[in-house]
């Protein structure tokens, strides 16, 4: 039932909890979303929380172990849940690798890389800060709205409209991305021959730089949990630290009333839609953008929390209280990186309010990743140059992401990992015996098989598929909130916890899921026909199928694992069908341990009777002390194979 002792403690696991900012950080609502999400986090997310990290603490293992013992039928769920998580992978480490080389690219160069329109990338629609009158101002809104990522107005002397982009927009999509104007057309990785610090490497650095991102994920992950808990223990102070150094720069050294005109707006709460409900759509909307900020950034309906359970042990206290850390975790960290951009984008919105609408840089009315990637890699790289911010806080921000990131992906991973080796261990004995190796080779792997899915994200039209895959995981996880409630409401209930607990914390689970998969519903139904987009370009419809087929996925591993298991099961139909629905047999693996709950066994008495003479001290249906017999006379040595790993253990 897993180890005796836990792998992290409550305070590894408060610093490793840490994990789901990054992603907060490209995705961004205001006022009344932010109230939803914390209404939501409290509502929705503590019964599932709760029962998935108890169980995984109690039990000693993951999501599919869980389902694999008590509800086979359902073991095709928590595989659905780590494909989902693959997935969700894959298509994030691109970013990471992003964040990092944004990291190195701002301190390479001063001015920044990004700055000015007289570089070799730059368009002929490439306009710096220019100052345009009040009504300009208007008609560039009102144009803009219509036309992602450019506007247009005349300008004093024109009679033509003039196509405008930014110099840090121009840089991002036509050298650093090299974008092309549609998803089928890859051509290759970018390579940066116009950029004089990389004139001279001759190939392209981001797939290198994805691998490094890859590598440094396996060496956090191989060697076990333990391991990996103890390294993102260090990382999280690291991650922490970079990111308030930018907070603390920033509302010292830039102009205190555009900072903090920007929060009064970004914090503003309107509670008029309350009035009439029916005919303020905006309050639906921002509910909507709260709860769907909430579920992305908030992995509480994924394999993740019974592997957290599981790390932290089977303590009575880190069973109950580990899953209120994480809350209260995430509750305190969601909105610092928000909180960490919020004066230098208020600067930055004064210093171009005269000549740029706000929406160049924000898009709060997008609570997708494309909206989080223009703030991360368009305004604030702005912001970093027209406000002239010293090159070591622009890397210390890009820098605070990457850190952050690469913790998602460990945590990922290490959740991925364990799984399938609780799995592999489960059906042999021998592989139990080199658990290292095994944790090793998995996580080669893994990485390998993430590293291979990625390396089309590097590629001139990348950007398109990390957009594409982004919104097809998201499609129809309805279904897997639906399913992974009923299942672990059933893997719960059969437990040995309290009546009590176990009646109140159902009902509220099952409350939480049904708001949660309605919640979900409604964003698919008002999302399906919005096209995949970005910087203006829309995938064709071939490409909207391969999202939907890409959504589809995880959900075929639901009845190929519920055919597994009935195969796995040797009975006649009956005995299969029982099998599928209530799991093993319940027997003596069902009592309580003989433990104490800091994870170690009675000691042994200092005289007799000793546990192993009394035939009812067993531990688990095996001695607790085991030893076989302690009489010479029956010991046989010409009976022994010659094989030493099949002997008995009689002395």
């Amino acid at each position: 039932m897993g180890e005796p002792t836990a792998k992290w403690n409550l305070l590894q696991l408060a610093f490793i909890a840490v994990y789901p900012a990054c992603l907060s950080s490209i995705r961004m609502v205001d006022g009344m979303a932010l109230l939803a999400l914390y209404v939501f986090l409290f509502i929705l997310c503590i019964p599932p929380m709760f029962i998935q990290h108890k169980l995984g603490g109690y039990e000693q293992k993951g999501i599919v172990g869980l389902f694999s013992r008590y509800l086979p039928i359902a073991k095709g769920v928590g595989v659905a849940l780590l494909i989902d998580l693959f997935l969700t992978c894959v298509y994030f480490a691109p970013l990471v690798c992003h964040f990092g080389m944004y990291a190195v690219i701002s301190m390479i160069q001063e001015p920044y890389l990004w700055e000015g329109c007289s570089n070799p990338w730059n368009t002929d629609k490439c306009v710096e800060n220019l100052p345009v009158t009040n009504a300009e101002l208007s008609a560039l809104s009102s144009m803009h709205s219509q036309n992602e990522g450019v506007y247009y107005n005349q300008l004093s002397g024109q009679t033509a409209d003039v196509a405008r982009q930014t110099p840090e927009k121009e840089f991002f999509n036509q050298q650093y991305l090299q974008i092309t104007d549609k998803i089928s057309d890859i051509r290759g990785f970018p390579v940066w021959n116009n950029t004089a610090p990389f004139q001279d490497i001759g190939f392209s650095i981001l797939p290198v730089g994805l691998t490094v991102v890859w590598l440094v994920v396996f060496l956090i992950v191989a060697f076990g949990g333990r391991v990996c808990g103890w390294i993102l223990f260090v990382m999280c102070p690291g991650f922490l630290g970079t990111l308030f150094a930018v907070l603390v720069y920033g509302y010292m050294n830039l102009d205190k009333a555009a900072s903090n005109q920007f929060l009064g707006r970004f914090y503003n709460l309107n509670f008029d839609g309350f009035v009439d409900i029916r005919t303020n759509r905006k309050l639906i909307t921002d509910w909507e953008k709260g709860f769907s900020l909430l579920m992305n950034s908030f992995p509480v309906w994924t394999a993740i929390p019974a592997t957290l359970g599981k790390m932290t042990g089977r303590g009575k206290v880190s069973r109950n209280l580990g899953w209120l850390l994480i809350i209260l975790v995430y509750a305190c960290i969601v909105q610092v990186p928000q909180l960490a951009m919020a004066p230098y984008l208020g600067n930055l919105l004064e210093k171009t309010s005269s000549s740029l609408p706000e929406d160049t840089f924000l898009d709060f009315n997008n609570v997708g990743s494309s909206s989080g990637i223009k703030v991360v890699f368009q305004a604030m790289p702005a912001a970093f140059s027209i406000l002239n911010i010293p090159k070591e806080y622009a890397m210390l921000f890009f820098l605070s992401l990457f850190l952050s990131g690469v913790m998602f992906l460990s945590v990922g991973m290490l959740t991925i990992v364990d799984n399938i080796c609780d799995s592999l261990f489960s059906r042999s004995s021998r592989l139990s015996s080199h658990k290292i190796l095994v944790n090793f080779i998995i996580s080669f792997v893994m990485i390998v098989l993430a590293l291979g899915a990625g390396f089309i994200h590097m590629t001139q039209a990348g950007m398109y598929y990390t957009v594409l895959m982004d919104q097809s995981v998201l499609r129809l996880r309805f279904i897997t909130v639906a399913l992974l409630a009923f299942s672990i409401i059933i893997v719960y209930v059969r437990n040995r916890f309290a009546v009590a607990e176990k009646v109140l914390l159902s009902i509220w689970c099952i409350l939480a899921a049904i708001g949660a998969t309605g919640f979900w519903l409604y964003s698919f139904i008002i999302t399906k026909n919005i096209p995949i987009s970005y910087a203006g370009h829309q995938v064709s419809d071939l490409w909207e199928l391969i999202s939907w087929l890409l959504a589809g996925v995880p959900y075929i591993a639901i009845p190929a694992a519920a055919i597994h298991s009935c195969m796995l099961h040797e009975g006649d139909c009956s005995e299969r069908s029982r099998y599928l629905l209530c799991g093993g047999d319940e027997d003596d693996d069902d009592e309580e341990e003989p433990r104490n709950y800091d994870g170690y066994f009675p000691t042994e008495p200092t005289a007799p009777p000793y546990s192993y003479m009394d035939p009812g001290g067993h531990h688990y249906g095996h001695s607790l002390y085991p030893v076989d017999d302690l009489h010479k006379a029956t010991y046989d040595p010409e009976m022994e194979p010659l094989n030493s790993d099949v002997r008995t253990s009689r002395i």
